[in-house]
């Protein structure tokens, strides 16, 4: 087993000069050997003499072939190894680093000791904030100390099993049908290289450790043979999972072309014409592959408004970044409008019901609306994340269950610690914005264990699944300031407001607030900011209408002014 005191004493350098000593020996095998079967045996030369040199020749063409193969492989893994060793190092530096930062000391056993002494404030009279943040510095260092030994392992056993393979003659077999070296050294190449597993079952800040110990080569080695590892896994850099699902883009949009394509042949298949009138020969297999051929193509547009925004962005719109992408069931995205890896305020906007990836435009344009708005408030640098990254509830009725809150609150809190692990610089402000069902996805994740975020803000709220603003917790922030940094509101007009919805079966009787009170109401507890009233629908509506309740972005209205101040740290109105 590799101890923490063993990785510090690694060092590339040795192996770098290997390769290019195992490369020139290479180069000369290959030169004065390559045409050793062809000219093993002269042109009318026969007889038991011939018979014996032939066979002579090609035992030491095979193993000229071994040897090319063994030299190859020596060479592919030595480098592979050095660059590794220089991505272990550099995951060793960055916990000496943090450690050093915080008043910690890390011994030859990877034990973390010491820490800084308990610091009161003003904002933290009993010193909770504080300690809770040792803690969580002294846990990120354990979790990057195990990531550097579990790579170091990982690097030190696929190096023993290549030169293993090497002392046993076993890198190909002899007699193989391989024709010249060139082809041996290929094999052999190929088979030394090594395997860069990420952490199984990783938190973000093991998939953030171990990126740590990647050297650039194996970064980019992953990301462009592996995206789909790389593109969703939180706690990594905002840049690279934008290089990986950049691919897993143009992957998706070809794989949902061939099954749009391959819908409508099957659809063409079952029509004809007789007497110049088109006649389908199913029509109820026509229809539900029609269904199938609107979804494909939903989820197409989807894809392609992502694309613009990405490679297109308007005159004043910041860079765009894609962090996520998943084309099953309704679709999922998650999209940055800035890098929140740099920005100072950091805001992450959950859509509701009906949300799904054909839809993702309008919920990217809202976040530019609110990146701006953020700006005029005052932000010096702004990134705003559309979170598309659950399954939504499709129906009012679906949206009366708690079960798509409860399935995705693991991951908007996954999510939400990977933009701390990959923040560079200092904290950023951190804002979670939910709409409608989106609020109950928030509110469940704050209640539930806890959101890495300085503020929430809930729109158009259907119940967030608490009685009041204490039972949602907030890390960093005092348990007893959280209605501080809670914000709220409602449209006058919006249809959300009623309360004693007759739903359809199996909900039938139910009132529509299973989600807890309007966290707009005083008595919850936290703060209630302005928003414009919204279209006012009729009268035997009671002046509610649907409009108003996706009306809270346009431009003007006092709901986006006061987002973007929230998002700025600004007060509201």
């Amino acid at each position: 087993m590799v101890t923490w005191g063993e990785v510090l004493r690694w060092r590339p350098e040795p192996l770098a000069d290997l390769v290019g000593v195992l490369n020139d020996r290479y180069n000369r095998l290959i030169g004065c050997a390559n045409d050793l079967r062809a000219t093993a045996m002269p042109e009318g030369w026969s007889g038991p003499a011939a018979n014996a040199a032939a066979a002579k020749a090609a035992r030491l063409a095979d193993s000229a072939e071994e040897l090319a193969a063994e030299g190859a492989m020596l060479r592919r893994a030595a480098g592979d190894v050095s660059d590794a060793i220089t991505g272990v190092l550099n995951g060793v530096h960055e916990a000496q680093s943090l450690a050093a930062a915080r008043e910690f000391r890390i011994d030859e056993d990877g034990v973390v000791t010491g820490g800084p002494p308990p610091v009161c404030t003003a904002d933290d009279p009993d010193g909770s904030v504080a300690a809770a943040d040792n803690h969580r510095v002294l846990s990120e260092l354990r979790d990057r100390i195990r990531e550097v030994l579990r790579s170091a392992e990982d690097v030190d056993d696929d190096f023993c099993a290549v030169l293993d393979r090497i002392q046993t003659s076993h890198v190909i077999d002899p007699g193989s049908g391989r024709t010249d070296l060139a082809a041996a050294g290929n094999s052999g190449w190929a088979l030394g290289a090594l395997s860069i597993p990420p952490p199984p079952n990783a938190s973000p800040a093991d998939n953030a450790a171990w990126w740590a110990t990647l050297s650039p080569g194996q970064r980019q080695v992953l990301t462009k043979e592996h995206p789909e590892l790389i593109g969703p896994r939180d706690g990594l850099p905002t840049e690279a999972r934008d290089a990986a699902n950049r691919i897993r883009l143009d992957q998706t949009r070809a794989e949902l072309m061939n099954q749009r394509d391959d819908v409508r042949h099957r659809m063409d298949a079952l029509r004809h014409t007789a007497g110049g009138d088109i006649v389908l020969t199913d029509r109820a297999a026509y229809e539900r592959l029609k269904e199938q051929w609107d979804e494909i193509s939903g989820k197409l547009n989807g894809v392609d408004a992502i694309y613009d925004r990405l490679n297109h962005p308007r005159p004043g719109e910041p860079r765009a970044y894609l962090l996520m992408l998943d084309a099953s069931g309704n679709g999922k995205a998650v999209i940055a409008c800035g890098n929140p890896d740099t920005a100072a305020d950091v805001a992450t906007y959950v859509p509701g019901t009906g949300s799904e990836l054909s839809k993702i435009s309008g919920d990217i344009n809202r976040s530019d609306r609110m990146v701006h708005a953020a700006r005029e408030a005052g932000s010096s640098s702004t990134a705003v994340i559309t979170w598309q990254g659950y399954e939504a509830p499709g129906t009012l009725v679906d949206a009366a269950r708690e079960s798509y809150a409860d399935d995705g609150k693991g991951k908007l809190d996954s999510f939400q610690e990977g933009l701390r692990e990959s923040h560079v610089g200092a904290p950023s402000h951190n804002t979670v914005i939910g709409h409608s069902y989106g609020t109950t996805l928030v509110g469940h994740a704050a209640r539930d264990g806890g959101l890495n975020a300085d503020d929430l803000a809930f729109v158009a709220s259907p119940g967030v699944g608490a009685d009041n603003v204490s039972q949602l917790h907030l890390e960093g922030v005092n348990q007893a300031d959280v209605g501080q940094h809670v914000h709220s509101t409602v449209a006058a007009h919006d249809m959300i407001k009623v309360t004693n919805v007759d739903l359809a079966p199996p909900l039938s009787g139910q009132h529509f607030d299973p989600h807890g009170p309007d966290p707009a109401d005083p008595g919850f507890g936290g703060k209630v900011f302005t928003s414009d009233p919204g279209t006012e629908g009729p009268w035997y509506e009671g002046g509610l209408s649907g409009a108003a309740h996706s009306e809270y972005w346009n431009p003007n209205n006092k709901a986006l002014d006061n987002l973007g101040r929230i998002i700025a740290g600004r007060p509201t109105y």
